[in-house]
């Protein structure tokens, strides 16, 4: 479920800048003050600690969430709330205790976010600690809390338990565990990993900011990893006979065609190639924001779909795959009792619901496999024309007009660099130097605004499917409707 508008990354970076500042310069005195007189000497004084962990709470950290997008008390009729602070929870080590704040989806009741708040607190980094060393010894001190410093050692079990406790009565981990002081965090991207009895703590998985400024500093990432949104379009991956029971069919506002998709490589007998298969999906969002992805419920060699290495298959292909994701939207109007028809890609993009459902986003944990939305379209490929007329796929013909995208043609499928599945020649194929570049564009502040809605981050490429496929043809992608729509992409063919 998602709630609030137009927020960003940048806006998080503001908020959370002046909520720290504010601290700094009004409260931390008093506290300190308060500290000074009342707190003893070894600070162990547990009403004086409950006090400090408050005054974070309310002067930092419930700020530091609403920039995220979580909502405890609504305060404009759009918004629903989604986060209960003080949730009672058993677990399974002791008496009943409360989580300070527990993150969930409303529709579902699925756990989203549970964080911890805790006092000032300085965090113990190491002499040139990196962020790497960081999480490594975070996920040291996962696998033997007795081994870690101070207030640590009841810090993570506790944290352990609240996490182990929801996963057993809501049957699933919740999506993001976190542990912060409003100074210093902790975000746990797999909490499963993390503190389920057969996790590998590993800490590639566990990000570490060990001040605020940190915070600050890498604030997209904190937005990527905590933002309810993101968080929030992680859970929802059920079959079309899930539907009823995880969403009020009447609540369905959209439906959009989707992939999901896996690029690998396969042996030959000559060099590695490419391999790409994809699955059809049907993704629903409910009225209230929540996003669902429909899938179906048994995969087998008949709803995975080779993309074709020979060229005069593909036609057969994009059939094939436009049929199946046809028979699965079939099975979805049916149990949403209506004929619902999928919205464009272009009304996806330029809707603020695009924020939680970004048309090319990694599966979570899965190297190399995506999901992408096509919207009306049933595959990310379009049909190549009876007749290609534009020059631009030749290599030849494109050297010719000194324009051409590599020094020389593409020959074989490439699997690295550059990534691309269609080579010279073929009506997929784009040789153009110019149209290579706007792809390449980095998303910057500068330029966000000219990009309009993107699926990646600041830094990366413009190119929706780029992750994919550096050559294709942009005429034959079913993204052309959007990317075109920008500032950035204006193509040289004559084609109109």
């Amino acid at each position: 479920m998602s709630n609030g508008r137009g927020r960003t990354a940048a806006d998080f970076r503001l908020a959370f800048r002046s909520l720290h500042a504010n601290y700094k310069e009004r409260f931390a005195r008093k506290v300190a003050e308060f500290r000074t007189k009342y707190a003893l000497p070894a600070r162990k004084d547990a009403e004086v600690e409950a006090v400090l962990e408050a005054h974070i709470r309310t002067y930092v950290i419930d700020g530091m969430l609403a920039a995220l997008r979580w909502v405890i008390v609504p305060s404009t009729p759009e918004q629903i709330e989604n986060m209960i602070p003080e949730a009672q929870i058993d677990p399974a080590t002791g008496a009943r205790r409360r989580m300070d704040y527990l993150g969930y989806e409303q529709q579902v009741d699925e756990p989203l976010l549970i964080l911890e708040a805790k006092r000032p607190t300085m965090f113990p980094t190491p002499p040139n600690g990196s962020m790497e060393v960081l999480s490594a010894i975070v996920s040291q001190w996962l696998a033997t809390p007795q081994k870690a410093p101070g207030s640590w050692r009841d810090w993570l079990p506790s944290l352990q338990d609240y996490v182990l406790a929801v996963a057993q009565r809501a049957g699933r981990f919740p999506v993001r565990a976190a542990i912060t002081d409003g100074d210093w965090l902790i975000i746990f991207e797999r909490p499963e990993d993390a503190f389920g009895g057969r996790g590998a703590r590993d800490p590639n998985y566990i990000h570490v900011f060990p001040k605020a400024e940190e915070i600050i500093a890498r604030y997209d990432r904190v937005f990527d990893l905590l933002d309810q949104r993101q968080v929030s379009r992680i859970a929802g991956e059920i079959t079309p006979g899930e539907i009823r029971g995880a969403i009020d069919p009447a609540r369905v506002v959209t439906v959009l065609h989707g992939l999901r998709l896996r690029h690998a490589t396969a042996a030959t007998v000559g060099p590695l190639v490419p391999t790409i298969t994809v699955v059809p999906t049907i993704v629903l969002r409910s009225e209230s924001g929540s996003w669902f992805k429909i899938t179906p419920a048994v995969v087998d060699d008949r709803t995975v779909h080779f993309v074709p290495y020979r060229y005069e298959d593909v036609p057969r292909h994009l059939e094939e795959v436009r049929a199946d994701a046809e028979r699965l939207l079939g099975r979805v109007q049916q149990q949403l009792g209506r004929d619902v028809r999928p919205t464009s890609l272009l009304e996806h993009y330029t809707d603020d619901a695009f924020e939680a459902m970004h048309g090319v986003e990694e599966v979570v944990g899965k190297d190399d496999q995506f999901w992408m939305v096509t919207g009306q379209a049933t595959h990310y490929l379009l049909p190549a024309p009876v007749e290609a007329v534009c020059p631009f796929h030749d290599f030849a013909r494109a050297r010719e007009r000194q324009c051409q995208a590599r020094e020389n043609p593409l020959i074989t499928p490439s699997i690295a660099t550059p990534r691309a599945f269609f080579t010279n020649a073929r009506p997929h194929h784009c040789c153009h130097a110019d149209v290579a570049e706007s792809k390449h564009v980095g998303i910057s502040d500068e330029n966000i605004g000219r990009c309009g809605a993107r699926s990646g981050r600041r830094g990366d490429a413009f190119c929706e499917v780029a992750p994919l496929e550096e050559y294709l043809c942009c005429r034959l992608c079913a993204f052309l409707e959007v990317c075109s729509a920008t500032e950035i992409l204006r193509l040289p063919c004559a084609l109109a």
